[in-house]
This record gives C-alpha cells, structure tokens and sequence, in this order.
C-alpha cells in the first residue's frame, strides 16, 4: 500500500528525464538488490540505543525511545522498512512500462487538453495494466513470505501473527510438524491463488 504510490511516483517523475534521473534511478534500486535478512540486520542496528534513527531523535543510549518493543510503533516501523525495500522493484516496473506507453496517447491527450494528472490518470496508467497486475501480484506474494525482515529484527520468539512466522514456530520451536505442514500448505496456496488470477487475466486477453 505505501510502496506503490511511492514507485509510480518515483517512475513517473523519472520518466520525465528530470535532472539526474540515471543518478536517481540507481539509488532507489539498492535495496532491491539487498536481501530481506541484510536490510532487517542494517535497519536493526539504526533503532538500536545509540543508532542513527535515535540520534536523530535526539535520544541517547540512557533515554532512547523502544521502538521494537512497542507494538503500536514497530508495526508501522516494519510496514516501513518493507517499503523502502520495495520501492526500487516497483518503480523499476512501472518505469519500463512508461516507456513502453505509444506516445501518440500522449500527444493526443495533450491535444485534447488534459493536465499531465489527467493524462496520467485516464490514458497511460490504463494502458499499463499488464505492468499493473503483475505488481498487485508480486506484493502480495512478498507480503505472504516476509519472513527474514521480521525473523531477523525480533527474533524466532516473535508474537508477530505472520503465516510463515506460525509455520518456523511449529517446525523449528515447538516441534508439531503435523500443524506446521497444515499452515505450510495454506501459506502455498494463498501464494498460488494469486498467480493463477494472473495467468487467468493475461490469457484470456491473449483469447
């Protein structure tokens, strides 16, 4: 939900050839290419006492604020971290699916006299509706497998109601295999679910 609006945002402003937009682009694609376990290590250490986000908080180590420790906090600290890291991905789809936009519609809708908003809105985010499914798709399925992010930042003793956090906790912790296959195979068919919408859709376009 937040690092969708963000990477059209990203994309959109970057197709427009804005100054520095190769700098740009690059920048914003280095999370993508760090793992979720890197990213959770990194962003771990920055919230710790005397990390950097405390520092700017202007508290130290003897007053700092706990940020994993409160659940009403860490749950959008999380949400977050999650997005940061995929921003980068969703720009970079929304991005080659603005070059790939006829620049006729373009034209005609400026001829038209529509604002850039409208045309953005009414021609070419209608136009990129591949590129579209395929990002409700992908953060869907991430959103299903955060395990790394939140396994690294709280731990294996985690409350957090994560699906794949309920499957480690059977295997690993608590030792009742029987249930954890069960949300193992639930985890796997809420991850299929959407593929085969997508699949539905792109070949019945191609029919």
């Amino acid at each position: 939900m937040i690092a969708t609006p963000l990477g059209i945002l990203l994309a959109y402003q970057i197709d427009r050839k804005i100054k520095g937009h190769k700098i740009y682009e690059s920048i914003y694609y280095i999370p993508v290419v760090l793992s979720l376990a890197v990213i959770g290590i990194i962003w771990n250490f920055m919230f710790q006492p005397g990390g950097f986000i405390q520092g700017l908080m202007g508290r130290d180590i003897g007053n700092a604020v706990s940020i994993w420790g409160n659940y009403k906090i860490n749950t959008y600290v999380i949400m977050a971290v999650a997005s940061w890291r995929h921003i980068g991905y969703i720009m970079l789809l929304y991005l080659s699916g603005l070059k790939s936009v006829d620049p006729s519609l373009k034209e005609a809708s400026a001829i038209d006299g529509a604002t850039d908003w409208q045309t953005f809105r009414k021609v070419i985010l209608p136009a990129m509706k591949p590129v579209n499914i395929i990002i409700v798709v992908i953060t869907l399925i991430e959103s299903l497998r955060a395990f790394d992010l939140v396994f690294i930042i709280y731990g294996s003793s985690t409350s957090w109601p994560l699906l794949n956090i309920l499957v480690y906790q059977n295997f690993a912790g608590q030792g009742i295999s029987m249930k954890g296959a069960a949300l193992a195979v639930i985890l796997l068919l809420l991850c299929i679910g959407p593929i085969i919408g997508y699949l539905r859709t792109v070949f019945k376009e191609d029919l």
